[in-house]
């Protein structure tokens, strides 16, 4: 098992204590799961829920929605990239919405955040 930790962890070993990935929500519209605008879902580098620091209330639709950046995060810092890539950022959930027969939609942005000071990181390669 620690062989397989070993290949999983980030580049630069700091990384998975230092940072995490905050997946805000940046619109809410009839939420079924009443999630709202500025709540966020909280991540470790290894895609991990931090419930405990996140703010929004859980469904599955947006995580599973989620689940492929926060893959992509996590071989970006492997890779000793910037976790959160350029492109691939936005997500929004399951639901088709009020206009196409849903009952709501919500959309998250990733962003690599310092755990402790809580400061959003730009570009985690260059040294502060």
């Amino acid at each position: 098992m620690a062989a397989l930790d070993a290949i999983r962890a980030p580049k630069h070993r700091d990384w998975a204590e230092r940072y995490e990935i905050v997946a805000e929500v940046t619109a809410a519209a009839h939420c079924a799961n009443f999630i709202k605008t500025g709540e966020a879902f909280v991540f470790d580098l290894a895609g991990v829920i931090k419930p405990d620091r996140s703010t929004a209330n859980l469904c599955l639709g947006i995580l599973a929605r989620i689940q492929p950046g926060l893959l992509l995060a996590a071989d970006r810092a492997r890779e000793g990239l910037h976790p959160v890539s350029t492109g691939w950022h936005s997500f929004d959930c399951f639901d088709t919405g009020l206009d196409h027969g849903g009952t709501g939609k919500v959309t998250v942005r990733l962003r690599l955040r310092d755990a402790e000071s809580g400061r959003f990181i730009d570009d985690a390669t260059r040294p502060d």
